[in-house]
C-alpha cells in the first residue's frame, strides 16, 4: 500500500498493528464463533478493549497535513469494516447447485449468522456510527453491513431462493406438510433486503408469488368447474381462501395479505361467477327453489368478498321470487271463488320465507332487500282476474286488486270469523300484513276498501279497540298521518257515540220514557265515514217511536244538525220459539230482522212479497233471505217441487215459510252475512269510488304545484306529480294530462302562447 494513504507516519505502524489485532484476534473469532452456533462471541471485558481499540484509533491518530478525512482513521475504519465483511462472504458464497429445503435452510442459516455478525462489529465500531457516518452521509454501520450480504449473496440466489419458496408452499398447497417456520425465515429476506422499504420484496417476492398463485387457481378452478357441482365448489372455494389466509399469517408479510386474497378471489369466484350461479341443478336459483340455506349463506358470503359480486345474485333472486309470486297471483286468478284469505296467506308466507332468509342468510344487504321489495311490487300489483259467477258467455273476468284482497284479510282479523286468533299471534300477523300492504302501489284503494269495513266494524259488531289501533298505527308509522286521520276518526266518532248514548238513557230516565226493549245509536261524522246506500225501510212501530223519541233529544242538544238513518249498517237481537225452543238470534243487518218479524203474521211469503212489504230492493232483500234459508241456521225454508233438488239461489219468485222444526245445541245463534269470498258489485263501487278521488287528488297536486312554480314543462310537471302521489297511488300520465287540459278549460293554467309544452300558473 502507498504510504500516502494512511495519516502521520508514526501512526501508520500503529494502525496496521492495531487493525490486524482486530481481524484476526476479534472478527476472525467472532466470525469462527458465530458459525459454531453461540450467540454471545466476547465477554464484557474482551468487548471492552477491542471497542477501546476502535475507539483510540479514531480519537488518537493525527491526520497529516491537508489529508481528506477518508484518508482520516475513522474513514480507513469504515473502508475497512466493509472490506472485511465482503472478503468473509465471498468466501461462503451460496452453491445455486442445490435446490429446495436445502437451499432454504443453507440461506436462512448464512442470513441469521450474517445478522449476528454485523450486529457485533456495530458494537465494537459503534464510534463510527456516532460521528463518521452521521457527519459524512455515510450508510451506518447496520444498513452497510446488509448492503454487503444484497451485493455478494442475496443479488446471485434470489431467483432459485424465490423458486425453493414456491416449490415449498405449491407442495402445501397440494395436502404436504412443510416447515413454515423456515419458509418465514426465508421470506423475511426479502422483506429486509429493502432497508426499511419493501420495494425489494415487492418486486422480487411479492409479485411473482402472485402471479405464481393465481396460475395455481387458475388450473384449480378449472378442474372444480368441470368436475364439481356448484355447491361442491362453493365449499372448496371457501377452503381454500381460508387456507391462504392462514398462510398469509404464517409467513407472508402483512402487507401481501389483501393481494393474495385478492388474487385467489378473482381465480375462483370472480372468473367463474355466471358459470357457478347458473349451473342447472346446483346454482343460485336451485338453492332458493331447494331453500337449501346454508348453501345460499355461504354463495352469499364468498360472492360478497368481490367488487359487485353480489349483483348478478340480487338480480337472480328478484327474478325467482317474481316468478313465485306470479305464480301465486296465477293459482287464484280465473276461479270464481278467489278467496282472499288463501291469497293473502300465501302472500304472507313468501313475505315470512324470503324475510327469513335475508335476516339470517343475507345479512339484510340493502341491495337483497332492494330485490325482494321490487320483486313483490311486480306482482302484487298485478291484477288478479275473478270470473263472473252465472255471467252470459264471454264476459270478459272481472279485476280484482290485492289491494282489496288484503283488506278483506284485516277485516278477517278483526273480526275473527274464521279462528280465533290470540294477540301475541295477531300482532304478528298485522306486522306481516302491514309488510305486505308497503308493496302495494293502489295504497288508495286499501285505504278505502279498509275504511268501509272498518265502519262495519264499529257500527255492526263488538270490536278490540287496541288491535283496531295498532293496525292503524302501523299504517301510520308507513304512510303519514294524513293517510289514517279518517279511521283515527271513526274510532273516535264511536266513542263520542257512547257517551251520547249514556246521556240518551239518562233523558229516559228522567222523562220516564220506555221502548220496552233496548234501543242504542251510533252519531257518525260525514266527513270521516264512507258513503253508505240509505235505501227506505218499513221499520216496526215500535222501532219508528224509538227513532222519533231519540230525534228530539237529538234536536235539544245540537243546532243545526241533521240526522240521516242508515239502515244497512244497524244490528238486532230478536227472541225467537221454533219447536218451543227459545233461541237468541243475533242479526248482522236490521233488513234480516224485518224480515222475519214478517213471518209473525204470515206463514208463506215470496220474495218479490218481502221486497214490497219492507220498500227494499230486490238486491237487499236476496241477501238477507240467502243468509235465513242457505246460510248455517236455516231458520226459513224456501219451497221446491217433490223431488227437485235445493238450489242456494233466491228469485224474487221463490216462496218462504218458517222452519217450524229447527233446532240447534245453541240456544244463542250469530247469522252473518259475510262470506269469504270477494263481493265483486261492491268491489267495482269503491273502485268507481278511488278513481273519482284520485282525479280530485290529481288536479290538486297540479294546482299546488304550478302555484308554487308559476311555469313549468309538460315533461316536469308529469314528473313532479308523479313523484308527488306515488306514496298513495301510481298515477298514469295519461290521466294526469286529462286533468291537465281540464284544469286548462277551468282557467286554473294555461299555455304559453310560443312555447305550447309550457304551462303557466292562473292567479
Amino acid at each position: 500500500m502507498d504510504d500516502s494513504e494512511y495519516p502521520e507516519a508514526e501512526d501508520k505502524e500503529r494502525l496496521e498493528r492495531e487493525w490486524d489485532d482486530l481481524k484476526t484476534n476479534g472478527f476472525n473469532t467472532l466470525l469462527t464463533v458465530v458459525e459454531g452456533g453461540y450467540t454471545k462471541p466476547f465477554d464484557h471485558t474482551t468487548w471492552m478493549h477491542y471497542y477501546t481499540k476502535v475507539y483510540n484509533l479514531c480519537t488518537h491518530c493525527k491526520l497529516g497535513p491537508g489529508d481528506p478525512s477518508s484518508k482520516a482513521p475513522t474513514g480507513i475504519l469504515y473502508k475497512r469494516f466493509g472490506e472485511v465483511l465482503t472478503d468473509y462472504l465471498k468466501e461462503r458464497r451460496i452453491s445455486t447447485a442445490q435446490s429446495g429445503e436445502m437451499l432454504l435452510k443453507e440461506v436462512v442459516q448464512k442470513w441469521k449468522n450474517h445478522k449476528l455478525i454485523v450486529k457485533w462489529m456495530q458494537r465494537l465500531f459503534v464510534y463510527l456510527d456516532r460521528y463518521y457516518t452521521k457527519h459524512n452521509s455515510c450508510d451506518q454501520l447496520t444498513e452497510f453491513g446488509l448492503k454487503c450480504f444484497f451485493n455478494e449473496i442475496y443479488s446471485s440466489i434470489k431467483i432459485d431462493l424465490r423458486n425453493a419458496i414456491f416449490k415449498h408452499i405449491h407442495r402445501e398447497r397440494t395436502g404436504e406438510n412443510v416447515d413454515r417456520s423456515l419458509l418465514k425465515d426465508a421470506i423475511s429476506l426479502f422483506v429486509e433486503m429493502g432497508m426499511s422499504s419493501l420495494n425489494v420484496y415487492s418486486s422480487d417476492f411479492e409479485k411473482p408469488f402472485l402471479k405464481f398463485t393465481e396460475e395455481f387457481y387458475e388450473r384449480e378452478a378449472a378442474q372444480w368447474v368441470a368436475e364439481d357441482s356448484a355447491t361442491e365448489y362453493m365449499k372448496k372455494a371457501e377452503q381454500r381462501l381460508a387456507e391462504e389466509a392462514q398462510r398469509a399469517a404464517a409467513y407472508l408479510h402483512q402487507n401481501s395479505e389483501k393481494g393474495l386474497t385478492e388474487a385467489v378471489e378473482n381465480k375462483l369466484l370472480a372468473d367463474h361467477q355466471r358459470t357457478l350461479l347458473e349451473m342447472e341443478n346446483s346454482g343460485f336459483i336451485a338453492l332458493l327453489r331447494d331453500n337449501r340455506l346454508d348453501d345460499i349463506h355461504r354463495t352469499y358470503r364468498l360472492f360478497s368478498r368481490i367488487s359487485k359480486g353480489i349483483d348478478p345474485i340480487a338480480r337472480l333472486m328478484y327474478e325467482f321470487v317474481t316468478n313465485e309470486g306470479k305464480q301465486i297471483v296465477s293459482k287464484h286468478s280465473n276461479t270464481t271463488d278467489l278467496c282472499f284469505k288463501a291469497y293473502t296467506n300465501d302472500l304472507l308466507a313468501l313475505h315470512t320465507k324470503y324475510k327469513k332468509i335475508l335476516a339470517e342468510q343475507l345479512d339484510n344487504n340493502p341491495t337483497f332487500q332492494k330485490a325482494v321489495k321490487d320483486a313483490f311490487e311486480a306482482f302484487v300489483n298485478q291484477q288478479l282476474q275473478c270470473i263472473v259467477k252465472g255471467a252470459a258467455p264471454r264476459t270478459p273476468p272481472a279485476k280484482v286488486y290485492s289491494s282489496e284482497l288484503i283488506a278483506n284479510y284485516c277485516d278477517m282479523l278483526m273480526k275473527n270469523v274464521v279462528e280465533k286468533i290470540g294477540d301475541d299471534e295477531l300482532e304478528d300477523i298485522l306486522e306481516q300484513v302491514v309488510a305486505v300492504f308497503g308493496y302495494i302501489s293502489d295504497k288508495d284503494l286499501f285505504q278505502e276498501f279498509y275504511r268501509k269495513q272498518l265502519s262495519k266494524r264499529l257500527l255492526m259488531t263488538t270490536v278490540n279497540e287496541d288491535s283496531e289501533r295498532s293496525l292503524i298505527s302501523k299504517l301510520k308509522m308507513r304512510q303519514g298521518a294524513p293517510y289514517t286521520s279518517k279511521l283515527e276518526g271513526m274510532i273516535t266518532d264511536k266513542n263520542v257515540s257512547q257517551d251520547l248514548q249514556a246521556k240518551f238513557k239518562q233523558y229516559q230516565l228522567d222523562n220516564g220514557i220506555s221502548f220496552g226493549f233496548d234501543y242504542t245509536m251510533q252519531v257518525l261524522t260525514m266527513g270521516c265515514w264512507p258513503a253508505f246506500p240509505m235505501h227506505t225501510l218499513k221499520l216496526p212501530d215500535q222501532v219508528e217511536g224509538a227513532m222519533e223519541r231519540f230525534q228530539t233529544f237529538y234536536d235539544s242538544i245540537t243546532q243545526s244538525r241533521k240526522l240521516k238513518w242508515v239502515h244497512s249498517l244497524s244490528t238486532v237481537t230478536l227472541d225467537a220459539l221454533f219447536n218451543k225452543q227459545k233461541f237468541q238470534l243475533q242479526l248482522s243487518t236490521a233488513f234480516q230482522a224485518c224480515v222475519l218479524l214478517l213471518f209473525n203474521n204470515r206463514e208463506v211469503l215470496t220474495g218479490d212479497e218481502i221486497a214490497k212489504e219492507l220498500t227494499l230492493p230486490w238486491e237487499e232483500v236476496k241477501k238477507a233471505l240467502q243468509s235465513l234459508a242457505m246460510g248455517k241456521y236455516r231458520l226459513l225454508l224456501k219451497d221446491v217441487a217433490p223431488g227437485a233438488k235445493v238450489l242456494k239461489t233466491v228469485d224474487e219468485t221463490d216462496t218462504f215459510r218458517v222452519n217450524t222444526g229447527f233446532t240447534d245445541k245453541s240456544r244463542k245463534l250469530k247469522i252473518s252475512t259475510v262470506v269469504a269470498k270477494v263481493n265483486l258489485k261492491a268491489s267495482v263501487q269503491v273502485q268507481q269510488t278511488v278513481e273519482e278521488d284520485r282525479r280530485h287528488a290529481i288536479e290538486a297536486c297540479v294546482v299546488r304545484i304550478m302555484k308554487s312554480r308559476k311555469t313549468m314543462e309538460h315533461p316536469l310537471l308529469i314528473g313532479e306529480c308523479i313523484s308527488q302521489l306515488s306514496n298513495h297511488f301510481k298515477p298514469d300520465p295519461r290521466h294526469i294530462k286529462k286533468r291537465i287540459e281540464d284544469l286548462i278549460l277551468r282557467e286554473y293554467i294555461e299555455r304559453d302562447p310560443e312555447k305550447t309544452s309550457l304551462y303557466r300558473y292562473v292567479a
